[in-house]
């Protein structure tokens, strides 16, 4: 069944990508990216938000509007990180679907046909491109990869693996997601607990199309944790698990010292109670931490904060429009 989802007051897709210190390829990527739209949707909006650069990237985005009518452009006042990026994005986004993607070229232009097809047959409402050959990231880059997504579908229950930021949204998808009051987000597993109709796209992970990647380990260990504490409380659940097993521990050790007692065996352990000290002191520190990485996530949500503040927008429409420019949530139906 082919869906109809023309609505003449809004385009058929708007193409969110966040972009951060990207000045040496976004001239190319807008290139390419354009160039497979106007083969292929009769209508359309791009959004480049542009999370706190400190190079040229705005000043490249704003010589480019000549070129391209349908490019708008978002400046954040500082950087806000990409989870912020994507949600500025969908709440300006006008298209009846929505598609996210990197400005980096890894995510290639040239699928947008191919994620545009189930939605527009109907079939799906979130097309989601899957990672295949990832030839060109580095062994470091693919062991993080696989090292996040274990961890997630161990302490989360979401199976990630291949997964990217890389996919269509229905309009009503993005109206449900910008609908959810949290405002620590993590995008990827967000719409897959949604729960909607979604059909899969695999594609090889394109080289960069100049410089090297913005993310540090310290950046995706910070990723990992706010996806695990946003999605799961099973970590609360194992800290109580190790809890019964040193409880379970402990009863040992009181009935082997008991024993000792009573058959008047003198067994000085120092190696021993070096262990039961370490793994015990280990232990604690390890629940205080998973404790407060909650606690944070907590202390994020009750500071009610805007999740990005717009310092300026690019684009013809864009100047008149009204929108969230503090970042603050707003209703939907």
């Amino acid at each position: 069944m082919v869906v109809d989802h023309a609505n003449k007051d809004r385009p058929e897709l708007s193409v969110v990508v966040p972009a951060c210190n990207e000045a040496e390829g976004i001239v190319d990527f807008l290139e390419q990216l354009f160039q497979v739209l106007r083969g292929c949707c009769e209508s359309f909006e791009v959004w480049i938000i542009d999370d706190g650069s400190r190079d040229t990237t705005w000043e490249r985005l704003r010589a480019e509007l000549r070129q391209y009518p349908q490019l708008r452009g978002l400046r954040f006042t500082r950087n806000f990180g990409k989870e912020a990026a994507i949600l500025a994005g969908l709440r300006y986004a006008r298209g009846a679907a929505v598609i996210v993607m990197d400005a980096d070229g890894q995510h290639p232009p040239s699928l947008l046909p191919e994620l545009l097809a189930p939605w527009r047959q109907g079939a799906a409402q979130i097309v989601a491109a899957q990672k295949g050959r990832r030839d060109n990231d580095s062994w470091a880059t693919r062991f993080k990869a696989r090292l996040f997504n274990g961890l997630m579908k161990t302490l989360t229950g979401l199976d990630l693996t291949g997964a990217s930021d890389f996919r269509l949204l229905d309009r009503r998808v993005v109206d449900t997601l910008l609908a959810f009051p949290e405002r620590v987000r993590f995008f990827r597993g967000m719409t897959v607990w949604t729960g909607f109709t979604t059909a899969n796209v695999t594609f090889h992970v394109a080289p960069r199309i100049a410089g090297s990647t913005h993310w540090s380990t310290a950046q995706l260990s910070r990723l990992a944790v706010t996806a695990i504490t946003a999605f799961s409380a099973r970590p609360l659940g194992m800290i109580f698990q190790l809890g019964l097993l040193g409880m379970v521990g402990a009863v040992l050790l009181l009935a082997q010292a008991m024993y000792s007692w009573l058959t008047d065996i003198a067994v000085s352990g120092w190696t021993s109670l070096t262990v039961v000290v370490l793994f015990f002191g280990s232990a604690n520190l390890l629940g205080i931490g998973v404790l407060g990485a909650y606690l944070a996530q907590i202390f994020e949500e009750i500071k009610r904060r805007p999740e990005f503040l717009v310092g300026e927008l690019l684009g013809t429409d864009a100047v008149g429009m009204s929108g969230p420019m503090n970042g603050q949530s707003q209703s939907h139906p």
